[in-house]
């Protein structure tokens, strides 16, 4: 298995406001724990404590939910972020020494995947496609999965190798056990493994599952398996799934973000097995996808609150 590509060093004022968090965090009267600051943020512990170590920069609403969650007035760090935010920004359109490393790359160096033999390397056949970003300031690379088999095989790799975090949605008609491609469950197989493994990383799995509704009544094949999967994953303390109710009668654009890097994007329809997609390793990319799910997270359930839910709606009928 090749190394694992180090990441640029964080921007100076990303690590100064981390640190400023996390003195926040010293001087509140309990000083919660990454675990119960998470809790209160609606968030993995993983995105916690890639924030106060400076890791990742928080985009403002994951910065006020910090600040909320610590009793803080999200106000007090409103103009502290904002400066934070532009001089992150300036410092990459003025072409930085970290933004001149980042597009120094090669597309292949910045796709790990791409270093494995042949024989191994689901990606090593598939086209690439590299395109300059609005004002060229970078170059993304996509790889395209034509198949089911390409696409599972592929993400199902790059869990394999995830650090931190893996976020994942699943918004389809049919439960994943009504697919039967030997690929696709080794990729669901391949999560919870992951997600289950000892390990001295701190490792987060969020999955936000689309129950498919008709007339307000979740699709029966949908919520057996939901049911089957919430007591499957209950004693897993790094998994959690919030769940959706889903109204269209059709797929949804289903995603895996892993770690910060890799966005896997997944498109389906017609033939219950049909299934092609596309993934992308790009930090900006990423973020892009990253705010849109935590965005949906933070607005809905545990999985095992909608399904007592449905379970007191059933009796009163």
């Amino acid at each position: 298995m090749p190394s694992r590509k180090s990441s640029p060093p964080p921007h100076p004022a990303q690590l100064a406001f981390a640190a400023e968090l996390r003195e926040m965090r010293r001087r509140t009267e309990k000083k919660p724990t990454d675990e119960t600051i998470a809790r209160r943020m609606g968030c993995g512990r993983s995105t916690v404590s890639a924030i106060v170590n400076g890791r990742r920069f928080p985009n403002w609403e994951n910065t006020a939910a910090f600040a909320v969650a610590l009793g803080v007035d999200p106000s007090k760090l409103r103009r502290r972020w904002t400066e934070v935010d532009r001089e992150i920004e300036e410092a990459s359109k003025a072409g930085s020494p970290l933004a001149q490393h980042s597009l120094a790359q090669p597309s292949s160096a910045r796709l790990p995947s791409t270093q494995l033999p042949l024989a191994q390397n689901p990606l090593a056949q598939l086209p690439l496609l590299g395109a300059a970003q609005a004002g060229g300031e970078a170059q993304l690379a996509a790889h395209w999965y034509r198949n089911n088999r390409e696409f599972y095989e592929a993400a199902a790799d790059r869990v394999a190798r995830a650090s931190t975090e893996i976020r994942v949605t699943y918004t389809r008609r049919y439960p994943p056990t009504q697919y039967t491609t030997p690929a696709s469950a080794d990729y669901f197989r391949a999560i919870l493994d992951w997600a289950g493994e000892d390990s001295a990383d701190e490792r987060s799995v969020r999955r936000i599952i689309g129950i498919p509704e008709r007339d307000g009544r979740p699709d029966g094949d949908m919520l057996d398996w939901a049911r089957e999967h919430h007591e499957e994953t209950r004693g897993i303390l790094t998994y959690e799934a919030n769940a959706m109710r889903w109204n269209a009668a059709a797929d949804g654009l289903n995603m895996a973000l892993i770690d910060d890097s890799v966005v896997f994007l997944a498109f389906s329809g017609g033939p219950r097995q049909k299934l092609n997609g596309l993934s992308i390793e790009d930090p900006m990319f990423m973020s892009y996808f990253a705010a849109y799910f935590d965005q949906l997270w933070a607005a809905l359930p545990p999985l095992g609150t909608y399904l007592d839910e449905v379970a007191d709606r059933a009796e009163g009928l």
